[in-house]
C-alpha cells in the first residue's frame, strides 16, 4: 500500500531515519533510544553486527526495522508469507534476537499483513516490545508485546500508520507513543489515545529530540506550506497546537509533495520529500532554527533511507533503485557533497511500494533490514560503506545540488493546527510461534 501526503519536504525517500543525535529515555529504565528518523535506533544495548545474517521460514520472509535492546539482543518487526499452509500464512512477523544473535522467539501478530517499525520500552523494569503496521482487515495496528512475545494488548483504526516512537518525558503520565497516525498522534504505553492533530503530517520515519520535541509538515488548500517544530510532551492537545515553531517553504508550487520524515545531530535536521509530480526526492538540511544550509536531489523511483555517522558530521543516503533492483549506498559530507557511493543488488526493502525504508546506526556499523531470496536479511555496513565480507560495485547515479526550495524561518503567515480524532478498536489476538532457521550468510557480490 502506498501511501501519499501532502507536505513539505523533510529528506524525502532518505528517510532520514536516524535521529542521529537525539536520545530517548525509556520510562524509569534509562535505557536509551538514539532515533533514526524512521529507525528507532542506538540504545545501551545491542552488539554491532558484523556479518550479513538470513532467518528462513516456511516460504517467503521479510524484515522492515531491527532496534537494538537493552539485553545486548535485538528486536525485529518484518512479514511473513506461506501460502501453501491453510490457511495460508500472510502476516506480521516479531522475532527477538538474543545478544549472542540467536533468536529467543519469533511470533507472527496474528493481526496485521506487514509489521512496519517497533521499538522496546521498559517499564517498571519489565521489557516490552510495539510494533505497528497494516492489518488484514485493511485497518492498521498497533501492538504490545510481552517480554516473551506473546500479546499484552492489540489497537487497529482504519488510518495509515507505519511510524511509533517513544517519547518519554521523565513522568509516566506524559510518557507514551507518538505515530503517523491520522496525522499525528499521542498514546500512553497502554496504547490509549491522548490526542491527534489530523493536518500535521509526521512523515513514514521522523525523530523526537531530547527535549521532546519533533519537526513535521503542513500545507493548506492554498499550497501553502510549513515545517513546524512541536513539544510532543504535553497531554493537552490545545497546549499542543497553539505552542510551536514554524517555517515557511516555497518551490513546490502547486505540487504533490510526501513528506518522508526527518534526522537530526550536531545541531542540525535533515528532511526528506517526494515531488511526485516530477517524480523527484530532496533531501534538505537545516540548522536547529530550521535554517536552509544545503539541498540536494536526484529523480527516479526510489526507496529511501538516511543514516547519520555517528563519529562525524556525514550521513549515509540509501536509494533502492526498483527500476534496476540495486540498493545505492551514497555517503556525503557535512556540505552534501558526495564523498563515495557503492551498490549492492542482492537486497530488495521490506515493501517495494513504501517510499521509507528503516536502517539503524550503531557506533561502527549500520543495519539494513530487508529481504534476499525469499529470506529474511540483514546486512551491516561501516561508515566507509564497506561489507563484512563481499564487494561491492560502483554506482552512477547522479544527485544534483539545487536550490529549488526556500525556507522564510520569520513568517508573516502561520498554520492553524487542527485537533481531530481517529476511532481506536481493541483487540484481543495471540500471538503464535512461526519456526525460522538462522544462517550466517554473504550474498554480496
Amino acid at each position: 500500500m502506498k501511501k501519499t501526503i501532502n507536505i513539505i519536504t523533510l529528506v524525502s525517500i532518505i528517510t532520514i531515519l536516524s535521529i542521529i543525535t537525539f536520545f530517548l529515555s525509556s520510562c524509569n529504565s534509562g535505557v536509551s533510544f538514539k532515533n533514526l528518523i524512521g529507525n528507532s535506533g542506538i540504545g545501551s544495548g545491542g552488539n554491532n553486527l558484523n556479518f550479513p545474517l538470513f532467518f528462513d521460514g516456511n516460504n517467503n520472509e521479510t524484515f522492515s526495522s531491527i532496534v537494538p535492546t537493552s539485553d545486548g539482543g535485538y528486536f525485529i518487526t518484518g512479514m511473513a508469507k506461506d501460502y501453501t499452509q491453510n490457511p495460508p500464512i500472510d502476516d506480521a512477523l516479531f522475532v527477538k534476537l538474543n545478544s549472542d544473535l540467536t533468536i529467543a522467539w519469533s511470533k507472527l501478530g496474528s493481526i496485521g499483513i506487514r509489521g512496519s517499525f517497533g521499538f522496546e520500552n521498559i517499564e517498571n523494569g519489565i521489557p516490552y516490545y510495539y510494533a505497528c503496521g497494516y492489518a488484514n482487515n485493511n485497518d492498521f495496528f498497533i501492538s504490545k508485546l510481552n517480554s516473551d512475545g506473546t500479546t499484552n494488548k492489540i489497537i487497529y483504526f482504519s488510518n495509515y500508520i507505519t511510524f511509533i516512537l517513544p517519547v518519554n518525558t521523565g513522568t509516566p503520565s506524559t510518557s507514551g507513543i507518538i505515530s503517523n497516525v491520522g496525522g499525528i498522534s499521542k498514546f500512553d504505553f497502554d496504547l490509549n489515545l491522548k490526542w491527534n492533530i489530523s493536518n500535521f503530517n509526521w512523515g513514514d520515519a521522523n525523530f523526537i529530540t531530547s527535549n521532546n520535541k519533533t519537526v513535521g509538515y503542513v500545507e493548506n488548500t492554498s499550497n501553502d506550506r510549513w515545517l513546524v517544530k512541536l513539544n510532543v510532551s504535553d497531554n493537552n492537545v490545545n497546549n499542543v497546537k497553539t505552542n510551536f515553531q514554524d517555517a515557511y517553504m516555497a518551490g513546490f508550487g502547486s505540487n504533490s509533495v510526501s513528506f518522508l520524515g526527518g534526522l537530526t545531530g550536531n545541531n542540525v535536521f535533515y528532511f526528506g520529500f517526494k515531488d511526485n509530480n516530477q517524480n523527484k526526492f530532496y533531501l534538505i538540511k537545516t540548522d536547529s532554527s530550521l535554517t536552509k544550509q544545503g539541498e540536494v536531489s536526484i529523480r527516479g523511483n526510489f526507496n529511501v533511507s538516511l543514516v547519520p555517522d555517528p563519529s562525524s558530521n556525514n550521513v549515509i543516503l540509501a536509494l533502492y533503485d526498483s527500476n534496476n533492483n540495486n540498493l545505492v549506498l551514497i555517503k556525503l559530507d557535512s556540505t552534501l557533497n558526495v564523498d563515495k557511493q557503492v551498490k549492492i543488488s542482492n537486497f530488495r526493502p521490506y515493501y517495494e511500494y513504501s517510499y521509507v525504508m528503516y536502517f539503524i546506526p550503531l557506533a561502527s556499523n549500520f543495519l539494513v533490514p530487508g529481504q534476499y531470496n525469499n529470506n529474511g536479511l540483514i546486512y551491516t555496513f561501516d561508515y566507509n560503506l564497506t561489507p563484512p565480507c563481499g564487494s561491492t560495485s560502483s554506482s552512477d547515479l547522479i544527485l544534483q545540488n539545487t536550490n529549488d526550495i526556500t525556507i522564510n524561518t520569520t513568517p508573516t503567515q502561520h498554520p492553524t493546527l487542527q485537533p481531530g480524532n481517529i476511532i481506536v478498536n481493541s483487540a484481543n489476538t495471540a500471538t503464535t510461534d512461526y519456526p525460522l532457521t538462522e544462517i550466517n550468510a554473504c550474498p554480496i557480490n
